[in-house]
C-alpha cells in the first residue's frame, strides 16, 4: 500500500514552490531547489509532485481557489457563471499591473498542455460554468480562451508592440463568449460590467490576499 500524502506537506511545497518561481523565475527553478527549500529528500517531493508541471498546475488552482473565495467576500454575485468566469479571467491577467513578477509563471501555465487542461478544469469545476449537457464547443470554449492568452502575453513584453493588456484580455473573452453561443448584446454589455468592476484597488486587493497566503 503507498504512501498517505500529507495535505500539510503538499501546502508547504506548493507556497515554497510559489515564492522561489516569482522570485527566481519559473524556467531558473528545478524541483531539486525547490526541494532543498522544503528541507526534504528530492524524491519525497517527486512523490508529491512528479514534475514541474503538476506543481504548476496546482499552484494556478491554489490561485483560482482563493479568486472564488475573493469574490464571494466582495459580494460578487456567483450565480452568473459567464460574468464571473470573465471576472476571473481579467482579475489574472490585469493582475500583472500589480505583481509584473507573476509573468513567468503565466506564460509557463499558458504554454504547458497539462497545465492549461488542469488548471482550465479546474477553473470550471470550481466556477460551475458549464451544465452536464453543455455542447462540446461550449466545453472547449475555456480552453480556447486559455490559448489565446499564451498567444497574447509574448506580445505584452515586446518593447515594440504597445499592446493594453485589458483590451487584449477582453477581445479574448469575445470570442470566448461567442464560441459559447451568447448575442453580441449580452457579449457587449457583460464587458462593459466587466470594465466598470476591475478597479485597481480591486485587483490589488486579491493580489496582496494570495501574497500574504503564499507567504504565511
Amino acid at each position: 500500500m503507498g504512501r498517505k500524502k500529507n495535505l500539510g506537506q503538499r501546502v508547504m511545497i506548493i507556497k515554497t514552490a510559489y515564492q522561489l518561481f516569482v522570485e527566481e523565475g519559473y524556467d531558473k527553478v528545478t524541483t531539486k531547489q525547490v526541494a532543498e527549500a522544503c528541507s526534504m529528500a528530492h524524491s519525497l517531493l517527486h512523490y508529491y509532485y512528479p514534475t514541474k508541471s503538476d506543481l504548476l498546475a496546482d499552484i494556478m488552482s491554489t490561485m483560482i481557489a482563493k479568486l472564488h473565495n475573493y469574490m464571494a467576500r466582495e459580494g460578487i454575485d456567483l450565480s452568473d457563471k459567464p460574468y464571473v468566469y470573465g471576472l476571473f479571467s481579467r482579475m489574472l491577467f490585469e493582475s500583472l499591473t500589480v505583481n509584473p513578477k507573476l509573468l513567468g509563471i503565466y506564460q509557463a501555465a499558458l504554454t504547458d498542455g497539462l497545465v492549461i487542461r488542469r488548471w482550465t478544469k479546474y477553473a470550471v469545476e470550481k466556477i460551475g460554468l458549464l451544465p452536464a449537457d453543455a455542447p462540446e464547443k461550449a466545453k472547449i470554449a475555456p480552453y480556447m480562451l486559455s490559448g489565446s492568452m499564451g498567444q497574447i502575453l509574448p506580445l505584452y513584453v515586446d518593447s515594440e508592440i504597445n499592446l493594453d493588456l485589458r483590451e487584449a484580455t477582453n477581445l479574448a473573452l469575445e470570442m470566448y463568449y461567442a464560441t459559447s453561443g451568447l448575442t453580441k448584446a449580452w457579449i457587449a454589455a457583460t464587458i462593459g460590467l466587466i470594465d466598470r468592476r476591475m478597479t485597481q484597488p480591486f485587483i490589488r486587493g486579491f493580489i496582496t490576499d494570495f501574497s500574504d497566503m503564499m507567504h504565511n
